[in-house]
């Protein structure tokens, strides 16, 4: 059990070394119009389409962008 929490651990602590290089993620708000252009087309491809929650709200985005 003692060996569990050092492995967690050590993982936990690579994450965030790792991530703090660049977030995994980006808010859509901070997006620009050429990397939710990027997000569509990633999303359209591993979802299959473009009717999820988040797909929409990167629609809305860009919308809102290109206008």
């Amino acid at each position: 059990m003692a060996e569990d929490k050092k492995t967690g651990q050590a993982a936990e602590g690579q994450a965030q070394a790792a991530g703090d290089s660049s977030p995994k993620t980006k808010k859509i708000n901070g997006m620009t119009l050429k990397e939710i252009e990027a997000k569509l087309a990633e999303v359209k491809e591993k979802q299959g389409g473009l009717t999820s929650k988040y797909a929409k709200q990167l629609l809305l985005r860009k919308k809102a962008l290109s206008a």
